[in-house]
C-alpha cells in the first residue's frame, strides 16, 4: 500500500492541469480579443485612409462626397465586412475651407464602427489635402 502512494508517476501532469491550465485560458481569451479589435481597427484605418484618397482624387465637389462613400463601400466589401458591420459603420467628412473641394485644402474623413455585442467602438481617421492646382 506504501508504494502506490509514493509513487509520482503522472503528478506533473495533473500539477499543469490544475494549475498551469486556468491561468492560460484568460490569456488564450484576451489575445483572441486584442487581435479582434487590431482587425477591425486596420479595417477601419484603410476605409478611412482610401476614402480620404478618392474624396481629393475627384474632379469636383459634387462628384468627390459620392466617390469616397463608394469607394468607402467596395472596399469593405472587399475587406470582408458584413452588412451588419455596415450598419455600425459611420463615415464623417471634415473639411478646413468651404466649399470643401478647395485647392489646399485638408480633408479629415473619419470612419466609426459602433460597439456590438462581439466587439467595442472602433474609430479611425485619415487627412489628405487637396492638389493647389485643382
Amino acid at each position: 500500500m506504501k508504494s502506490v502512494i509514493r509513487c509520482e508517476r503522472g503528478s506533473a501532469t495533473v500539477e499543469f492541469v490544475a494549475l498551469a491550465l486556468p491561468l492560460f485560458v484568460p490569456i488564450i481569451f484576451f489575445l483572441h480579443q486584442f487581435a479582434s479589435v487590431s482587425g477591425q481597427e486596420e479595417i477601419a484605418r484603410t476605409l478611412a485612409r482610401e476614402g480620404a484618397r478618392a474624396f481629393v482624387t475627384s474632379s469636383n465637389q459634387s462628384s468627390a462626397a459620392a466617390a469616397m462613400n463608394a469607394v468607402i463601400f467596395r472596399a469593405g466589401r472587399e475587406l470582408g465586412l458584413k452588412e451588419d458591420e455596415f450598419e455600425l459603420m459611420a463615415i464623417n467628412l471634415e473639411c478646413s475651407s468651404s466649399p470643401c473641394y478647395s485647392p489646399n485644402g485638408k480633408i479629415v474623413v473619419t470612419v466609426h464602427f459602433g460597439a456590438s455585442k462581439e466587439s467595442r467602438a472602433v474609430t479611425a481617421s485619415a487627412q489628405e489635402y487637396i492638389s493647389p492646382w485643382s
